[in-house]
């Protein structure tokens, strides 16, 4: 009965219609299923128009923890045959981590709206929504697996537009495509991205980055995951957590971070997209340019990781200049040449707010001595200042008293630097020192 009165509704209201249409001119030329027909031969059109293809920033799901929630970068090169080339470089490549293409067919159907369908098995886009277990992880998913999508409905799609936009059938994700320039090679292409990205964001860089926007600054930790934990400068990682995925891609030559998401303060600012300048080294909101994502402050790390409990050593491996090359290497002739020692080098910690540079060497039956000296130091606006050392113990000053170049090695270090990162301050692993003349030495984090 009730489907008896539901269609009776639906004919009273589709002759309604009719009537008031019958007194007007049409408002369109053809009927809704024509101009869809018409929408997805335009729209197969505009993709295959794409010389280079498009890089696609895939994300399975909108989970904030690896692997579903990270995104994944994978590029399509749409023919006009109906065939479609996609690649990809991540994990879930077989061997993993090495390039893998494969080329199936694609489609753009008719379903309440154009939708791109990959309509045969892709080994590179279908591993996101097969439903096997997925091995990387402690859980079982045989049956659902990474929950991604191979059919995306086609949200805007414009002639000879940069961008296309497309919102995953069934997970509703979405998933923007970047035209990529004509000859892309997509392994060369990915490797780029991939090596800017280990550059910016390495796993093994011991400090976090810090995203500005307004007044508010943010620490991002653990970027090289992809899914960044991003809380307040001074707020605490665990209680104040929030998690953010992101993706690199390359256009124009320039490198560009896409959040998945919009940030938003709560004060409404907002930005999802930043571009990286390589004269600032730092990444730069494409909607508003003075936000920024910036390595760690050079200097506010060194104090603050040593308060921290960390440590940094200076050694015979550590960049210096020559000046203090002469000093340094005149502390491990004089512990050779006298009693067969080997100086193995300096780690500077913190105590109590107090500087401590701990000297270690190894005897000659094989053991290791070490002694402690406080530096009398002072920070300055980028740096420090080293105006002095004192021996901890009486071991410490008998050191002093049995090898004098270990004191004028002390000397040499006594002046006012600045402190900054070798290469970039997104990877703050070694420190160098440097004066106004020249003089310098390097600390690599322990």
């Amino acid at each position: 009965m009730k489907k008896i009165i539901l269609a009776s509704l639906c004919l009273t209201s589709a002759l309604s219609f009719t009537g008031c249409v019958s007194e007007e001119d049409d408002i369109f030329d053809a009927s809704a299923p024509v101009r869809l027909e018409e929408a997805a031969k335009t729209y197969t059109e505009r993709l295959a128009a794409s010389a280079g293809g498009w890089a696609m920033e895939y994300y399975p799901t909108e989970e904030t923890s690896s692997p579903k929630g990270n995104g994944y970068l994978l590029l399509a090169k749409f023919n006009p045959n109906l065939s479609v080339t996609v690649g990809m470089k991540n994990q879930f490549c077989t061997p993993a981590n090495q390039y893998m293409e494969d080329t199936s067919s694609w489609e753009v159907i008719t379903d309440n709206g154009p939708v791109l369908t990959f309509d045969t098995y892709n080994k590179c886009i279908h591993t996101f929504s097969s439903p096997e277990d997925v091995p990387s992880t402690s859980t079982d998913e045989t049956g659902v697996g990474l929950e991604g999508d191979y059919e995306f409905v086609m949200i805007d799609v414009p002639e000879d537009g940069e961008f296309v936009m497309l919102k995953g059938k069934k997970r509703g994700m979405y998933v923007r495509m970047t035209r990529l320039d004509e000859g892309t090679d997509f392994n060369a292409y990915i490797d780029d991205v991939l090596a800017f990205t280990n550059e910016k964001f390495p796993s093994s860089a011991p400090n976090t980055c810090l995203l500005t926007m307004g007044d508010s600054v943010m620490r991002m930790a653990n970027a090289s995951t992809g899914i960044p934990n991003i809380y307040p400068y001074n707020g605490d990682p665990i209680s104040d957590e929030s998690y953010h995925p992101f993706m690199i891609t390359k256009r124009g030559g320039n490198y560009y971070l896409r959040f998945r998401d919009t940030y938003s303060l709560t004060d409404g600012v907002e930005e999802q997209e930043f571009v990286y300048d390589a004269e600032t080294d730092m990444f730069h909101g494409v909607e508003n340019p003075e936000f920024t994502i910036t390595g760690d402050d050079p200097k506010s790390f060194l104090f603050n990781s040593m308060a921290l409990g960390n440590s940094w050593t200076y050694d015979r491996t550590s960049g210096m200049s020559d000046d203090m090359m002469e000093k340094y290497n005149a502390v491990r002739t004089d512990f050779t040449q006298q009693y067969s020692y080997s100086f193995n080098g300096m780690t500077l910690t913190s105590a109590d707010g107090q500087i401590v540079c701990t000297i270690s060497y190894r005897t000659s039956s094989g053991g290791t001595v070490s002694a402690n000296y406080n530096l009398t130091t002072a920070e300055t606006e980028d740096g420090l200042t080293i105006s002095g050392y004192s021996p901890n113990d009486n071991i410490a000053q008998n050191i002093l008293n049995l090898f004098g170049s270990l004191g004028e090695l002390f000397d040499a270090m006594n002046g006012t630097y600045t402190v900054s990162g070798t290469s970039s301050n997104f990877n703050l692993s070694t420190l160098r020192l440097e004066d106004n003349a020249g003089k310098y030495f390097e600390l690599k984090y322990n």
